[in-house]
C-alpha cells in the first residue's frame, strides 16, 4: 500500500485533468491567473468570478483535483465556518497551483 501526501494526490489529479483536456490559450491564461485571484480576493469571490466568466471547464478541473463537484465547491466556500473556509481555501490554492504548473508544462511541451 502506497501512502501519498495530499499534495501528491493533487498533483496526480491535476496532471490527469490537464493531459486529458489539452487546454487552449484562454484556459491557460485563466489557469495561470487563478491562484493569485484566490490569494487576492479569497476563494468564494474567485469562484464567483470564474462562474461569472463562464469558466466551467476550469472550475470542473479544480473541483476534480479537490475530489468534489464544482457546484459543491462553490457552495462549501460560502457555507463553511471560518475554520473550514480557511482549510478549503488552502487546499483550493494548492490545487490551483498544480493546475497552473501542468498548464505551463503542457505549453512548453507543445
Amino acid at each position: 500500500m502506497t501512502i501519498q501526501t495530499r499534495s501528491q494526490q493533487f498533483a496526480q489529479r491535476a496532471y490527469q485533468r490537464i493531459a486529458a483536456r489539452n487546454p487552449d490559450d484562454e484556459y491557460r491564461s485563466f489557469a495561470r491567473s487563478f491562484p493569485s485571484l484566490i490569494h487576492t480576493c479569497g476563494l468564494a469571490q474567485a469562484l464567483a468570478f470564474a462562474k461569472a466568466k463562464e469558466k466551467s471547464d476550469y472550475l470542473e478541473d479544480l473541483a476534480a483535483v479537490l475530489s468534489t463537484q464544482a457546484d459543491t465547491l462553490e457552495r462549501h466556500s460560502r457555507e463553511h465556518p471560518v475554520s473550514g473556509y480557511i482549510r478549503l481555501s488552502r487546499n483550493a490554492l494548492e490545487a490551483a497551483n498544480w493546475l497552473k504548473r501542468y498548464v505551463e508544462a503542457a505549453k512548453e511541451g507543445t
